[in-house]
């Protein structure tokens, strides 16, 4: 009588823990991008629209001279995007953010954050700049001066927007880092695109194609540190700030990202002028590469306990019910307890087994958040392929 009282017990916390981290963390929550009640719908759309005419204005002229290389260009800035789209979905792996809620973020970055509010914005700052400084302090200086603030504010206040939208999604300092990457991510894109795009007519028709491949090819070649990686850190710092359910307040260390990722984008913008336009630009460039991955690197260790703690919490009644041992969910959150686990097994097979063993625990781990808990039979399927792939584990 008392122990299976005390079973009951002990199933009832697992499941209110199970329940609280979902409720807290919103994972499995759906996004609804079409709110008529929320402003920050209309202005999303707004400003889409108003970013959608930049962009014919700007480009429509120049088409029709300019149509293979400007394709070209399109399909080479495209093909990059899509190729970094994929590895932001793939470190995704804790609360995957919906797929409605990336093709937001992209578009803001692409087209709102682009061109109605950065190229405007920088066009006349640089101007302001070479009247008051002339055209040689511009050349060095100007964009630095001007880009981590307007194209980082244009960046951030659509993910303001986003988080307005999606209040339930963007609440933890992961979230911030994966949708501030792909607003970056559309941003990039559109902008490699347009440096392509501007060389072809600055070479006044002259091998078009020949430019815009040079130039798509020089933007790829530095698309590693760029957009993503300044409004990653930009959006992360701005969750810490701000605080959320899921995420206490840290205001010094949001502020801290904040101002890393505007200085990351003032240092790859001015490295020339840092570095004098000569052998210590590569240096500049050098240290700023470095410097960017490890406060990324920090970001993202920072953020992890928050979501370690919701991945247990949602797997809790798992662990009791023995669908999954505190073994394996710490091989799936703790890296040399991952290593320990995949290393001990007796053979290449079984050392694959366990890998896919750790995916299958964590998709058992989404299909819960999804199902909210339900024994459904999306949740059932993800239990047999962790018992499958438990037996090939050894």
């Amino acid at each position: 009588m008392t122990e299976t009282g005390t079973d009951t017990t002990s199933s009832s916390g697992a499941r209110q823990r199970q329940a609280r981290a979902m409720e807290v963390s919103g994972w499995g929550e759906r996004f609804h991008f079409v709110k008529p009640h929320n402003l920050s719908f209309w202005v999303f759309v707004v400003l889409t629209g108003i970013g959608a005419f930049q962009v014919w204005a700007y480009f429509a002229p120049k088409a029709g001279l300019y149509a293979d290389a400007f394709a070209i260009s399109a399909v080479l800035c495209g093909l990059c995007g899509l190729a970094w789209f994929a590895w932001f979905r793939h470190i995704d792996r804790w609360e995957r953010q919906p797929g409605r809620l990336i093709l937001a973020a992209l578009v803001w970055g692409a087209i709102p954050a682009t061109f109605a509010f950065a190229l405007t914005a920088n066009n006349a700052m640089i101007s302001i700049y070479n009247k008051l400084f002339g055209q040689v302090w511009s050349a060095n200086w100007a964009a630095g001066a001007t880009a981590p603030i307007t194209e980082e504010a244009a960046k951030l206040c659509g993910f303001i927007l986003l988080m307005s939208l999606a209040p339930r999604l963007i609440r933890t300092a992961n979230d911030g880092l994966i949708v501030g990457a792909f607003i970056g991510l559309g941003f990039a894109i559109f902008e490699d695109f347009l440096y392509a795009a501007n060389s072809t007519a600055q070479a006044f028709g002259t091998d078009p194609v020949d430019h815009a491949v040079q130039m798509s090819f020089t933007r790829i070649a530095v698309s590693f540190v760029s957009h993503p990686l300044f409004s990653a850190l930009v959006c992360t710092g701005v969750i810490y700030i701000l605080g959320t359910a899921a995420q206490p307040r840290r205001i010094g260390r949001g502020v801290a990202f904040v101002l890393v990722g505007m200085f990351l984008h003032f240092t790859w913008d001015d490295a020339g002028g840092l570095g004098r336009g000569g052998i210590l630009t590569f240096p500049v460039m050098l240290g700023s590469i470095v410097l960017g991955f490890t406060v990324l690197t920090i970001a993202f260790r920072r953020a992890a306990p928050r979501e370690y703690q919701f991945v247990r919490d949602i797997l809790a009644p798992e662990v009791e019910a023995g669908t999954v041992t505190d073994a394996e969910v710490d091989g799936i959150l703790d890296k040399k307890a991952r290593k320990a686990f995949i290393k001990s097994a007796p053979h290449h097979k079984s050392r694959r087994a366990r890998k896919h063993l750790r995916r299958a625990i964590l998709d058992l781990a989404h299909d819960l958040a999804n199902d909210n808990g339900a024994d459904t039979e999306a949740v059932r399927h993800s239990r047999s392929e962790v018992e499958r792939l438990r037996v090939k584990a050894g």
